[in-house]
C-alpha cells in the first residue's frame, strides 16, 4: 500500500505542474493581448493645439481721485468780505473765489512808500552836503574827517532805503493777495470757511478739483509688477454704473513696495470729459499685462522630460509620437506656456498621464 501511495502522489504533483504551467503560460498571453490593444484617452485627456492671443490678468481695485486738485489757503491775515462760490459749483480759470478786506492792507502800502519818500528826500539831503564837503576839502576848508562822516551817511540812508523798498514791495504783495481767483477750470470740492471770518495766514480756505481725468490708485503684486507697463490698458467698472466700463491706462509706478506689503502701487488714469465720475467712487478693473498675440501655448502638465529634453505625445495615426519642443514664456496664473515645435491642429496628450511613453497605440474616446 505504502509504494501505490507514493506513486498516486508522484503522478498527482506531474498533474498539478503541468496546469500551472499552462494557466501561466495563458496568463502571458491574455497580457500580451491587452498590452498589444489600444490604450482610449477620454477627450478631456488632449487638447488640439491652436493659435491665441493670452493676456495675464490682474484685478484692482481703488477709489477714484481727481488727477488735478488744488487746495488754496490764505496767505494774509485778513478777514473775508466776499465768498462768491460753495461747493459743487463749477468755475472757469480766473473767476473769483475770495476777496479779502484791504483796508489795513492798503494803509499799509501806504505807510511804507512814505516812509521810502522820507528817505529819498534825506539821501537827496546827505548827498548835498557830501558834495559840498568834498569841495570844501578840496579848498583845504573842511578836513578828510568831515567828509569820510557825510560819505558815511548817505551810505547809511541808501541802505535804509533798500530796506524800506523791500517793505514796500512786500505789502503790496500782500495786497495782491486780497484776492483769490481759480487756477484752472474745475469744481469747489471743499470750502471749510464762511464771508466774514477773520482767518490768519495759512488758514486753508478751499479746494478745487478738475474732474476731466480721475485716477485710481492700485497694488500690484510684486511678482506681477515687472510685467507691468507704461500705458497699459485697464478696462475699469465703477460703482453706479452696471454694465459699463471705463478705459484708462497705466500713467505712473511706484518705484518702490508699500511698507508691510507685498504690492507696489500702481497709478491708473481715466479720461473723464464727459463729468459723469466723481472723487471717491470705487472702482474695480482688470489691468491687462503679458499680452501675446498668435501663440501656441498648453497647459503645464502636457511638458515632459527625459535626456533628450523637452518634449509632448503627440496623437499621431493612432500612435503616441514623441514631439520635441522649446519652451517660451509662462502664464502661471494659467498654468499655460508658449511652445514651438508644435503645430496647429496637432492633438497633443495635456493631462497629467505619466505612465504614458512614445509609441504607444491610443484611441480618443468618441473618436
Amino acid at each position: 500500500m505504502t509504494i501505490i501511495a507514493r506513486c498516486n502522489f508522484g503522478k498527482l504533483a506531474v498533474a498539478i505542474t503541468m496546469v500551472i504551467a499552462t494557466l501561466l503560460s495563458a496568463g502571458w498571453a491574455v497580457a500580451q493581448i491587452k498590452r498589444d490593444r489600444p490604450i482610449e484617452l477620454a477627450q478631456a485627456d488632449v487638447s488640439t493645439a491652436v493659435r491665441q492671443d493670452i493676456v495675464n490678468e490682474v484685478r484692482i481695485a481703488g477709489s477714484l481721485t481727481p488727477i488735478r486738485r488744488s487746495t488754496m489757503t490764505s496767505r494774509i491775515s485778513s478777514t473775508i468780505i466776499e465768498l462768491p462760490v460753495q461747493i459743487g459749483d463749477v468755475v472757469k480759470a480766473g473767476d473769483l473765489l475770495v476777496r479779502f478786506d484791504t483796508e489795513a492792507l492798503g494803509s499799509a502800502v501806504t505807510a511804507r512808500t512814505a516812509e521810502m519818500d522820507a528817505l529819498n528826500a534825506q539821501i537827496e539831503l546827505a548827498e548835498s552836503v557830501l558834495e559840498r564837503n568834498t569841495t570844501l576839502g578840496e579848498r583845504g576848508a573842511a578836513s578828510e574827517a568831515t567828509r569820510l562822516s557825510a560819505r558815511a551817511n548817505v551810505l547809511k540812508l541808501r541802505a535804509q532805503l533798500r530796506s524800506k523798498q523791500a517793505e514796500v514791495a512786500d505789502a503790496e504783495r500782500s495786497l495782491s493777495y486780497s484776492e483769490l481767483r481759480a487756477e484752472f477750470d474745475g469744481v469747489i470740492a471743499a470750502r471749510p470757511v464762511e464771508q466774514g471770518q477773520t482767518v490768519p495766514v495759512n488758514t486753508e480756505l478751499m479746494t478745487i478739483v478738475e474732474l476731466k481725468r480721475m485716477e485710481v490708485e492700485a497694488g500690484v503684486p510684486t511678482s506681477r509688477i515687472p510685467l507691468v507697463r507704461l500705458k497699459q490698458l485697464v478696462d475699469l467698472t465703477v460703482e453706479g454704473f452696471p454694465g459699463r466700463t471705463f478705459p484708462g491706462e497705466v500713467v505712473r509706478i511706484s518705484p518702490t513696495a508699500v511698507a508691510g506689503s507685498r504690492a507696489v502701487r500702481v497709478f491708473i488714469a481715466i479720461n473723464n470729459k464727459d463729468g459723469l465720475l466723481r472723487g471717491g467712487m470705487f472702482t474695480t478693473g482688470i489691468l491687462k499685462i503679458d499680452d501675446q498675440k498668435d501663440v501656441i501655448a498648453l497647459p503645464l502638465a502636457a511638458i515632459r522630460h527625459d535626456a533628450d529634453g523637452s518634449f509632448v505625445l503627440k496623437v499621431e495615426g493612432g500612435v503616441l509620437r514623441r514631439q520635441p519642443v522649446e519652451l517660451g514664456r509662462r502664464w502661471s496664473g494659467r498654468n499655460l506656456v508658449q511652445l514651438s515645435g508644435v503645430n496647429e491642429g496637432d492633438v497633443i496628450v495635456t493631462a497629467p498621464l505619466p505612465d504614458l511613453v512614445p509609441d504607444t497605440p491610443v484611441a480618443i474616446e468618441g473618436t
